[in-house]
């Protein structure tokens, strides 16, 4: 069965389901997509005049909600309000980097509505950060499998109709720099122009993750920078050697300043790891 649109938000038909799997079961039948905060399927939905037929609405779900510290990692429910987690002392004082990161989305309004899920699912601003704090997904594929994946892997191609359910971040390491800094003007509420994110630990061996993201930029790792940076670590850092790195990585902004603007930021993170 395939779900159409209708030109009123009031024929949409809200679907309720009690647990993940059978919310995986009616997005598959219906075709339809999740909802839990719809803080940007609305705005979708509002710019097209189009809504769809069935939404599964995931809010009832209590597997989906709710934040702890484990051994090795933090479990965050796909489902957390972003304004929740900011207000979790431990989680902020452990990963300051994603508070950081947590309150450069939107609006204080936005970030009570908006979800993790939804953030990562829309290519939001906390990608690059999630990114280089090497996250991991479970999630439930169309027929309510379990499966776990590295958030780096998803995005290169989701699923259909899978529901992510939490997502797990290591614990930083005592050596490990972690750096967030965004390229934004908030007063249209746009997205941000760029967005770089790293992370830099030096010993015992180089282990470097670097990610981007931004309006026009689909967000992702830095793959020829991290293995070039890694390979010359006792080396200076130049904008020469940055810049034929990065336009491999981001050809979009190969013949555009924003290139050169990302060779500074990822040049005073690099230094920020030295310091």
């Amino acid at each position: 069965m395939t779900s159409g649109t209708c030109p009123d938000r009031r024929q949409t038909r809200i679907l309720m389901p009690a647990s993940a799997k059978e919310a995986c079961a009616l997005a598959r039948y219906h075709s339809a997509p999740y909802m839990a905060g719809a803080s940007a399927l609305q705005l979708g939905w509002n710019k097209t005049g189009r809504w769809p037929e069935h939404v599964v609405s995931l809010n009832a779900i209590n597997t989906l909600h709710g934040c702890h510290r484990a051994a090795d990692h933090w479990s965050l429910g796909a489902l957390s309000r972003l304004s929740e987690l900011t207000r979790n002392p431990d989680l902020c004082a452990e990963l300051p980097v994603l508070e950081t990161a947590l309150l450069g989305v939107g609006a204080p309004g936005i970030r009570h509505i908006a979800t993790l899920a939804g953030n990562i699912g829309f290519a939001g601003d906390l990608l690059p950060t999630l990114l280089v704090l090497d996250a991991r997904l479970d999630w439930l594929d169309e027929n309510g499998a379990d499966q776990q994946t590295l958030l780096a892997d998803w995005l290169t191609a989701p699923p259909a109709h899978a529901l992510i359910a939490r997502v797990r971040l290591p614990l930083p390491q005592p050596q490990q720099h972690l750096h967030m800094e965004k390229l934004a003007s908030r007063s249209a509420f746009n997205p941000p122009l760029l967005n770089i994110a790293s992370s830099w630990q030096w010993q015992p061996q180089p282990d470097l993750r670097l990610a981007a993201g931004g309006a026009s930029l689909r967000p992702r790792r830095l793959r020829a920078c991290e293995q070039a940076l890694a390979a010359t670590a006792d080396q200076p850092l130049t904008a020469r050697t940055l810049l034929p790195l990065l336009a491999a990585d981001l050809p979009e902004l190969a013949e555009q300043p924003l290139l050169q603007i990302a060779a500074n930021l990822v040049r005073a993170q690099w230094h920020g790891s030295h310091a």
